[in-house]
C-alpha cells in the first residue's frame, strides 16, 4: 500500500450527485464487496439482491446530512408528528415528494439533530468540518485488477483527511476496535483511500478518521484515526477480494465458503463431557 504523505490541502475529485443516482451507477462498492469476506457465493447473492430502502437507512442518511451539511438538512427532510394514515398525511407526503424531501418521524428528526450537535460540539472535529467537501462520489479503476469501483465519501477535509461517520452502541476503544474490524471499516477505509488517490491523480494517501458516535443519548462521540499497520493489513485483504471477484467473473463460478466436502468432528467439550447426552427423543 502506498504511504506517501497527503498533500497539504486536499482537492475534490469525484462527482456531486444525488444518492439514488450514485447507487444506480455501475461499479463495485464496499457494501457489497465486504461479503467476499464470507465467500464469493455471499458476494454474488448480495450483488443480485440489493437491500430494499428501510427507515433505518433513511435515518442514517439524514444523520449524515445533519452532521456534514447542516444547512441542507431542513431542506431535504420534513417531519411528521402524527399518524401516517389518512388523507392529511397523504397530502403532506405528496407535497414533500414534490419538493424532493424525505419524511422523518419526530424522534428520528430529533436524533439526527442531537447527533449533529454532539459531533460538532467537539472542537477538534468541528475544525475539520470548517472547510471541506461532503458526500463526494468517486469512480475509479482498481490498478491491480482493472475492475471498476466506486465509493461515496462522507467528508473530505480541506486540510487533507477523509472522515467517515459511524453510529455505534459504544465508543469505548476496546469494544469499537473489534466492531470496526468485523464490520469492515478498515477495509472500507483502504478502498476509499485508493479511490481518492486514483481519482485525484495525486497518488497520495489521505489520513482516514472515523467519527464514532453512540446511537443513544447523550450520543458520546470520539474521533479515531485509523492505524497505518491495520490499514495495510485491510488493504491486502481488500485487494485479495477484488482478485477473487475477477477470477469468479472469468470462470463464472461463485463458490461458497470452504471445501464442498469435509469431515465434521464433535467439539472438544463434547469429547470430555462425562454426562450422557439427552437427544430429546430424536429419531433417525
Amino acid at each position: 500500500m502506498a504511504t506517501r504523505l497527503a498533500p497539504a490541502r486536499a482537492k475534490r475529485p469525484g462527482i456531486l450527485m444525488p444518492f439514488p443516482e450514485y447507487r444506480a451507477a455501475p461499479g463495485i462498492h464496499f457494501s457489497t464487496l465486504r461479503f467476499m469476506g464470507q465467500s464469493p457465493l455471499h458476494y454474488r447473492h448480495a450483488q443480485d439482491n440489493p437491500p430494499a430502502e428501510t427507515q433505518a437507512m433513511l435515518l442514517g442518511r439524514a444523520t449524515h446530512t445533519a452532521v456534514f451539511e447542516p444547512m441542507r438538512f431542513q431542506l431535504d427532510y420534513a417531519i411528521w408528528q402524527g399518524d401516517r394514515r389518512g388523507s392529511a398525511y397523504q397530502q403532506f407526503a405528496d407535497e414533500a415528494a414534490a419538493q424532493g424531501r424525505s419524511i422523518l418521524k419526530e424522534g428520528e428528526y430529533n436524533t439526527a439533530l442531537a447527533i449533529r450537535d454532539s459531533v460538532r460540539g467537539i472542537p477538534e472535529i468541528a475544525a475539520l468540518l470548517e472547510k471541506g467537501y461532503p458526500e463526494t462520489s468517486l469512480f475509479w479503476v482498481n490498478p491491480q485488477t482493472g475492475l471498476a469501483c466506486k465509493g461515496r465519501l462522507d467528508w473530505i477535509a480541506g486540510e487533507g483527511a477523509i472522515l467517515d461517520l459511524k453510529t455505534t452502541t459504544s465508543i469505548d476503544p476496546h469494544a469499537f476496535a473489534g466492531h470496526a474490524w468485523r464490520m469492515g471499516y478498515f477495509h472500507q477505509a483502504a478502498m476509499y483511500q485508493e479511490g481518492y488517490a486514483v481519482s485525484s491523480g495525486m497518488g497520495s494517501i489521505l489520513r482516514y478518521g472515523i467519527v464514532a458516535v453512540e446511537k443513544e443519548p447523550p450520543h458520546a462521540c470520539r474521533l479515531y484515526w485509523l492505524d497505518p499497520d491495520s490499514l495495510s493489513r485491510a488493504w491486502g485483504e481488500y485487494q485479495g477480494w477484488l482478485r477473487q471477484v475477477k477470477d469468479c467473473i472469468a470462470s463464472d463460478t461463485w463458490p461458497g465458503p470452504g471445501p464442498v466436502e469435509s469431515e465434521l468432528a464433535a467439539p472438544s467439550w463434547a469429547m470430555t463431557e462425562d454426562e450422557a447426552v439427552d437427544f430429546g427423543g430424536l429419531e433417525e
